[in-house]
């Protein structure tokens, strides 16, 4: 994605049309960190530096409703609610994604986890509701025991991950097509053999890709001992500032789904809305920055490097496509 392609979706420019001007004021997608906490620990992410200094809690159940109303109010396309987190450690997360459904019954929900909750119990719930979830994607870094242990790290068994996903493919193809997607997914790094991986998950008809290393606004000391190109570059055409609200459990909108020590808090949800805070004046001057090119000066943003690698998508179709990491 381009900078002009960014002016274009995200950032008002003389003669914009009302219609211009108001889509720019929509978030288009929101993260929502329904609880705090990981049982993992993977070396391309910073949790397990940040937890320790960092607020835990669960978010207040007003509160999330609250979120998903207002979000309803400006057609949010797409909701995850996890972040920073894994979220199957939420016990109330299905009761969450039903009332996302309720409020927004066209908008799109995807849940990102490391697998190792993904028990038979939670799969036949998870399917028992599977209109609410459309895509659901697994982290499984990798296919051997000992790389996957390296990098995934923490309480993760690779046995029982796939041990997890064997079932939960077995139980939806028992009741026939349906949601969610799934996809397994994975970063590129030079622990692992993903192009590997990704083929082996083709083979079996599972839809994977793998997405390149990034050292997370700087979060990730020795980034570039795992990358495959060992040249990441500044990431100069981001638009998760643009396009995306990352809300933690306490109503902290932060800039990035990156910034695990909130280095940047754009304002308060449970005091403010969120389009309040989404237009202010702190978020649309570091808008503003980046889009002239001031990244240096931006907090996460003047750190943030990626791998020259790009993304490869195969779906298990067998077609092969490139994309942003973002996506």
């Amino acid at each position: 994605m381009s900078k002009y392609t960014i002016r274009k979706y995200y950032v008002d420019q003389p003669g914009d049309t009302l219609w211009t001007r108001l889509r720019n004021r929509c978030t288009r997608r929101m993260q929502i960190q329904t609880m705090t906490g990981c049982n993992a620990d993977c070396v391309f992410c910073p949790y397990g530096e940040t937890h320790p200094t960092q607020p835990k809690g669960m978010i207040d159940d007003a509160l999330f409703r609250r979120l998903i109303d207002e979000a309803a109010q400006h057609r949010v396309h797409r909701i995850t609610p996890n972040l920073m987190n894994e979220p199957l450690l939420d016990p109330t997360l299905l009761d969450k994604v039903r009332y996302i459904n309720r409020r927004l019954p066209t908008t799109k929900v995807v849940i990102t986890t490391n697998g190792h909750f993904l028990t038979p119990d939670v799969t036949r719930a998870v399917l028992d509701r599977g209109a609410g979830i459309h895509e659901l994607y697994v982290s499984v870094q990798g296919i051997d025991p000992r790389a996957y242990r390296r990098t995934m790290r923490g309480s993760m068994d690779l046995d029982r991950t796939l041990a997890n996903v064997d079932y939960f493919l077995a139980e939806q193809s028992r009741r026939g097509p349906g949601r969610p997607r799934l996809w397994i997914t994975m970063v590129d790094t030079t622990l692992i053999d993903a192009r590997t991986a990704v083929s082996y998950w083709r083979s079996r008809g599972v839809d994977s890709k793998f997405t390149m290393l990034e050292n997370r606004g700087g979060n990730i000391e020795g980034d570039e001992r795992w990358s495959r190109s060992r040249a990441m570059s500044y990431y100069d055409n981001c638009p998760r500032l643009f396009k995306q609200a990352y809300i933690l459990f306490n109503g902290d909108m932060v800039l990035c789904c990156v910034d695990y020590s909130r280095k940047q808090v754009l304002g308060n949800v449970a005091h403010s809305s969120i389009a309040e805070i989404w237009n202010g004046p702190t978020a649309t001057e570091i808008r503003r920055r980046y889009v002239a090119g001031e990244v240096d000066r931006l907090p996460l943003c003047g750190s943030c490097r990626v791998d020259r690698v790009r993304e490869v998508s195969v779906p298990a179709t067998g077609r092969r496509t490139t994309s942003s990491p973002l996506d």
